[in-house]
């Protein structure tokens, strides 16, 4: 039998997370081994020069907004890397790592993954690093569509269901406290939306209670779940 892939996207502060274990924890009730796999974790080819970078273009601190607030300081980062990414070569280059580094981070979780798990619950998927990667040299949705469609996406899984959490900036800004600034959540809100459009994500509206939420989601799942008996197609490649 193969798996199940599940994705849930959105904004920092929409509850991923949380509601990635609720639903795990739905379907074990209903006799189906999920597991969730966060994709945020490891950075195996990126992060030794996001590093360097930060450091060149004097990115604000990694600390919670309670300790350091510098909207200045996010928003002269921004502007120094778009200045980078105006040289094609670059912008060819740091796609190219981005995408390499996620399906290694992908494939190694996948090999982690107990073979009994029937459903596996994406925290985060390749579509929030395109959109990384749009944010970072202002790209747009023509540049995010080009990506999704890209020979590069097509060597990756194709999930089952892809589940969009849709938060307003500034309600994932007031939920956490370790985001740089609201200009980050704006830059990606609109860039989730088509997403969803082009991958034909289910979207629900994270803002309402987390019980809520949690029900619209089983409910949609349903759809590609619709019981612990029945055989189920996947892609788990």
């Amino acid at each position: 039998m193969k798996r199940q892939l599940i994705v849930l996207m959105g904004l920092d502060g929409s509850g991923k997370t949380t509601q990635a274990n609720l639903l795990a924890s739905d379907l074990g009730a209903r006799g189906i081994k999920a597991e969730v796999v966060w994709m945020r974790g490891e950075s195996y080819l990126t992060r030794p020069l996001l590093k360097v970078a930060k450091t060149i273009l004097r990115a604000p601190k990694a600390a919670k907004r309670g300790q350091t607030d510098e909207p200045e300081a996010y928003e002269r980062y921004v502007s120094g890397k778009r200045s980078v990414f105006k040289n094609r070569a670059a912008r060819g280059l740091w796609r190219s790592l981005v995408i390499a580094d996620f399906y290694i981070t992908l494939r190694i979780a996948f090999s982690k993954i107990p073979s009994s798990t029937r459903v596996v619950l994406l925290d985060r998927y390749l579509y929030d690093s395109l959109i990384d990667i749009v944010s970072g040299y202002g790209g747009g949705e023509e540049v995010l569509k080009q990506l999704l469609a890209s020979k590069a996406a097509r060597i990756f899984p194709r999930p089952d269901m892809v589940v969009l959490l849709d938060l307003e900036p500034a309600e994932a800004m007031r939920r956490k406290d370790d985001i740089p600034s609201l200009g980050y959540l704006e830059e990606r809100y609109d860039l989730y939306h088509v997403v969803a459009r082009e991958v034909g994500a289910v979207t629900v509206d994270a803002s309402r209670p987390l019980e809520n939420v949690r029900a619209a989601i089983a409910e949609a799942v349903k759809q590609v779940l619709p019981d612990s008996g029945s055989d189920q197609k996947g892609d788990s490649r």
